[in-house]
C-alpha cells in the first residue's frame, strides 16, 4: 500500500459518509482507508461496514480519545505514508494526492493542507508551540509582529508552502517511517495538543512541519465534538487539560510551574464568572451552560491534579488502565 488514511469516528456518520462519498469514485487501488469508531454503536457500524465495503472498519468499545484511535488505526494500517484525516473533512483524491506529491518534493516530515468551512471561509491549520510567552494572546500577537519569520500568522492569506512549529491532525500526512521514528500520537491526551505534540517530537529528531495552502480540503470543523452542551463543555474543558498535559511533557523547573500557573489564571477567573452568570440566567443560555459545566470538571481536574501528582487528563487516565 502506498498510503493509509486513518480516519477516528465518534457519532460522526453522516460526515463520515460525505468524507466516504468523495473518495469513492475514483480511489486508488493502492491506498486504503481505516476508520475506527470509539464507543462503537453496533446499528450504524453495520450499516457502513457492508455499504462500504472498500473500508476497514474497527470498532473500539471505549471512546479513546483522538491519539489513541489514530494509535489504534495505524497498528492495522499497511501504507508507506499515513493521513490522518478528521471524519468532518470532504478531501479529493487529486487533493491528497497533490499533497503527497508537495511533501515528496520538498522532503518535508509532516503536512497539512489549507482547510476551509462549508462556505469557503479559511480556518486556522497551523501555530506555534505552546510556550510560557503565548498562553497570553497579545503576547502572541507582538511575538508575531516583531517575529514575523519565526512567529509566522496562522490568520494570514499564506499562498505558498509556509514552515511552522505545528500543524492541526485534522488532516496530517506523514511516512509511516517517520510516525514510528517519533513514537507515533501521544496518548497522555485524550483529545488535542496531541499534534503539537506530535510535531514536536519530529523537529526533535530532525523532520520539518509545514502548511500547503496550494492544497484545499472543506473541513466541517467539530462534527464530533460540537454534538450537544455536554459533549461541547468536554471537549473544551479537555483543550484546557491537554494544555497543561504539553506543559508537563515539554517544559521543566521554573518555567513548567510559571505556564502552569498562567494557564489557570488565564481561564479559570472567566469560567467562574460565567458560571455566576449561568446561574443568573436560570441556566436557559447554551453558552454559559457549557461554561458552567466546564468549571466544574476543571475545578474536579485541578483536585485530582493534587490528590495524584498526575497532570494527565482523567479520561487518558481511564483509557491507559483499560488497556493494561
Amino acid at each position: 500500500m502506498k498510503l493509509s488514511i486513518v480516519t477516528v469516528n465518534y457519532r460522526s456518520w453522516s460526515h463520515l459518509e460525505s468524507a466516504l462519498v468523495a473518495l469513492q469514485s475514483d480511489f486508488p487501488e493502492d491506498w486504503e482507508v481505516i476508520v475506527v469508531d470509539n464507543e462503537s454503536d453496533p446499528e450504524p457500524f453495520a450499516e457502513f461496514s457492508a455499504r462500504f465495503s472498500w473500508v476497514t472498519f474497527i470498532a473500539n468499545p471505549l471512546n479513546s480519545g483522538f491519539g489513541a484511535g489514530c494509535n489504534m488505526g495505524v497498528a492495522a494500517a499497511t501504507g508507506e505514508h499515513l493521513l490522518f484525516m478528521n471524519p468532518d473533512v470532504i478531501a479529493s483524491c487529486e487533493s491528497i494526492q497533490a499533497l503527497l506529491d508537495i511533501r515528496k518534493q520538498h522532503n518535508v516530515g509532516i503536512v497539512a493542507p489549507k482547510q476551509v468551512s462549508g462556505d469557503g471561509k479559511p480556518q486556522k491549520v497551523f501555530d506555534d508551540f505552546p510556550s510560557l510567552l503565548n498562553q497570553s494572546k497579545t503576547l502572541k500577537a507582538l511575538l508575531r509582529v516583531l517575529m514575523p519569520s519565526r512567529f509566522p500568522d496562522p490568520r494570514a492569506d499564506h499562498k505558498t508552502m509556509t514552515y511552522c512549529d505545528w500543524v492541526t491532525g485534522s488532516v496530517l500526512l506523514i511516512d509511516r517511517a517517520d510516525f514510528d521514528a517519533v513514537g507515533g500520537w501521544a496518548e497522555d491526551y485524550w483529545m488535542y495538543t496531541e499534534d503539537a505534540d506530535l510535531c514536536r517530537k519530529a523537529h526533535v529528531k530532525g523532520l520539518s512541519v509545514a502548511y500547503v495552502p496550494e492544497v484545499e480540503v472543506i473541513h466541517a470543523h467539530g462534527g464530533s465534538s460540537r454534538i450537544n452542551v455536554a459533549v461541547k463543555s468536554m471537549t473544551k474543558l479537555e483543550v484546557i487539560i491537554s494544555k497543561h498535559v504539553y506543559t508537563n511533557r515539554h517544559t521543566s523547573g521554573v518555567e513548567r510551574w510559571l505556564t502552569h500557573t498562567l494557564i489557570i489564571l488565564f481561564r479559570l477567573p472567566m469560567l467562574v464568572i460565567a458560571s455566576i452568570l449561568d446561574l443568573l440566567t436560570l441556566r436557559q443560555v447554551p453558552a454559559l451552560r457549557v461554561r458552567g459545566r466546564m468549571l466544574t470538571g476543571l475545578l474536579q481536574y485541578y483536585v485530582g491534579v493534587l490528590r495524584n501528582g498526575s497532570w494527565l487528563s482523567p479520561r487518558a487516565i481511564a483509557n491507559q488502565a483499560s488497556s493494561e
